[in-house]
């Protein structure tokens, strides 16, 4: 006989494979659902902080174009550019623009420098400032670069990095314009104003950087204006850089290799022609992936460990009964019984094929055993037919009472009758639905009972609005809501007179009941667990019949989470109850 497989290691070994490879699955899926979310929230924050510095950026410029503005249009000046246009003397002496272009200067506290050059080079206007611009003459600007942009430009400021002389030659950010008549347009000269770089640390000292990460901005030139790292102000941009991203919309890109790259967000601003670059390390940037990695490998490996751990002990669990009831089948002496031909593929299995035919003498007393059980079952269903006879027979019994007192005692006969009825609407299967006045009998049935027991102490003040007596609402809903009025806050109470009051009526298109007492009231804490779901947390929330909880569960199973219970302190000096369930209509009515 060749050897074969025990169950245990074929159960082992099916349902850790399985595992293995839902794991698998799930973590990779995982990684990847939360990489690309990560990756998405990273890129997403990148874009945004150059996206910000760049609008800084603009608004410090745009407030230094602003301020040019109004000092190339001031009346004086324009008179004085004028003059020396057609060739003519200035009305007023430098000086004195100087001090009028000093007065305009005074509240910026970094050092600035306006320089005005006259279209003849016949003036030359400009504030104090310890900058020196390295061009004195209109006519030794004309061959740099980024003059053609000033006359392309017609007035409007263009901005771009360049040296001036301050101690040294030093790096500053610089907008030229050209000056026009304010009626005419007609060109009357130039406007310089140099900024410090450090007006640009303000706007980027929140744009945190890790080690080997930089920001850059360029000039519409290309020429990098500001930089993290100052010795590469002055210098161009790298033209790879500028050629991926060139245009008109913020991006981000990833360079290098996925373990030394970097990712660059790029911003570019329509006002200045500027563009911001934030180099990233790619390993910075995505750190919370790598955080996310770990997590997912580590709890996979721990969940893996202790899947394959279940696995193990719920296979042992499952083989250990079959083969000790096998090894205990195999010792039963055959005779001359015929085994099962043929084999199973485990072990274990084989072993209770050979020992089946040794339970065969046992078949019959199975099969009486079988047939004692369906005669039990039958008498237990006889059991129950007879049962649903009780009720008749005790509502026959307390109309038999009615009519035996009908004659000489009514009130009894009348408390009898009541009763009955209060009981057949209670236990009589049908319609888990009546009118709301059919439940409003009912608990009037319930007061007369209660009213009978407490006599004048117990005062019930019910009024019901006629336009919602033929609503429909679920059976016994009002009775349960007295009977706890009664039970948990009045009889507790020390009061001479219990009074309840009750309220039916309308309100946007909801049926609204409120029952009222000056018993005992509850507590927050009481009122949170009387509504609590499953079974209430103690006896003193408890009543015959339906509790509140009970009640507000098949509200909201019925009608939906936004109707049910509120309980509420009432003005009465106790418990108020409001019920709000829909106002429904039968098709009847």
């Amino acid at each position: 006989m060749s050897k074969k497989v025990s169950l245990l290691f074929q159960l082992f070994s099916g349902f850790s494979l399985i595992i293995i490879l839902i794991v698998a699955f799930t973590l990779i899926g995982s990684y990847r659902s939360s990489s690309g979310a990560v990756q998405s929230r990273s890129n997403q924050y990148l874009l945004e902080s150059v996206k910000q510095l760049q609008g800084k950026l603009d608004a410090i410029l745009e407030e230094h174009d602003r301020l040019s503005s109004i000092i190339v249009l001031n009346p004086l000046i324009q008179r004085n550019l004028e003059a020396a246009a057609r060739g003519g003397r200035p009305l007023t002496s430098a000086l004195e623009v100087t001090n009028l272009i000093d007065e305009y200067t005074r509240s910026i506290d970094y050092d600035i420098q306006l320089k005005l050059f006259s279209l003849l080079d016949r003036e030359v206007y400009s504030n104090t400032s310890s900058f020196k611009v390295l061009w004195e003459r209109e006519a030794e600007i004309k061959e740099a670069y980024w003059y053609p942009s000033i006359s392309k430009s017609k007035g409007r400021m263009v901005w771009f990095g360049a040296d001036v002389w301050q101690n040294g030659n030093i790096h500053v950010l610089m907008g030229a314009r050209q000056i026009n008549a304010f009626d005419t347009l007609q060109p009357l000269g130039t406007l310089f104003l140099v900024l410090p770089v450090a007006v640009v640390d303000k706007a980027a000292g929140a744009f945190r950087l890790g080690p080997g990460e930089k920001l850059q901005i360029a000039d519409s030139f290309g020429t990098i204006v500001y930089s993290t790292e100052h010795r590469e102000i002055g210098m161009y941009i790298d033209p790879g850089i500028a050629g991926r991203f060139g245009g008109k919309e913020a991006r981000v890109i990833r360079t290098g290799s996925a373990s030394r790259g970097k990712f660059i967000s790029y911003s570019p601003s329509a006002y200045s022609g500027w563009s911001v670059y934030a180099y990233i390390d790619a390993n910075e940037a995505v750190k919370d992936l790598n955080a996310i990695r770990r997590n997912i490998v580590l709890t996979g490996s721990l969940g893996l460990v202790a899947a394959l751990l279940f696995t193990f002990f719920f296979s042992w669990t499952l083989s250990r009964p079959i083969r000790n009831l096998a090894y205990k089948l195999s010792k039963v002496e055959r005779g001359t019984i015929r085994p099962i031909a043929g084999r199973a593929s485990s072990r274990e299995m084989n072993m209770l094929y050979s020992s089946y035919n040794s339970m065969l003498h046992n078949l019959e007393r199975t099969i009486a055993d079988l047939s004692s059980k369906q005669i039990s079952e039958k008498q237990a269903q006889i059991v129950a037919l007879k049962a649903q006879f009780r009720p008749h027979f005790l509502y026959n019994t307390l109309n038999t009472i009615y009519w035996s007192l009908a004659g000489t005692r009514p009130e009894e006969a009348r408390m009898v009758l009541a009763l009955s009825d209060l009981l057949r609407y209670s236990i009589d299967r049908g319609s888990e639905f009546v009118t709301v006045g059919q439940d409003l009998q009912q608990l009037e049935r319930f007061i007369y009972l209660q009213k009978l027991r407490y006599e004048e102490k117990l005062q019930v003040d019910l009024q019901a609005d006629p336009a919602v007596l033929q609503g429909l609402i679920m059976k016994l809903t009002l009775q349960p809501l007295i009977e706890n009025a009664i039970t948990h806050g009045l009889e507790p109470a020390v009061r001479e007179v219990w009074l309840i009051r009750i309220r039916l009526y309308s309100e946007d298109g909801s049926l609204v009941i409120t029952v009222e007492d000056n018993g005992l009231g509850m507590s927050r804490t009481q009122m949170l667990e009387a509504l609590a779901p499953g079974e209430p947390p103690s006896a003193e929330l408890l009543h015959t019949g339906i509790g509140l909880s009970n009640l507000q569960q098949r509200i909201r199973l019925i009608y939906g989470q936004h109707y049910g219970l509120e309980l509420s302190a009432s003005d009465l000096g106790g418990l108020q109850v409001r019920v709000t369930v829909p106002l429904q209509w039968s098709q009847d009515s």
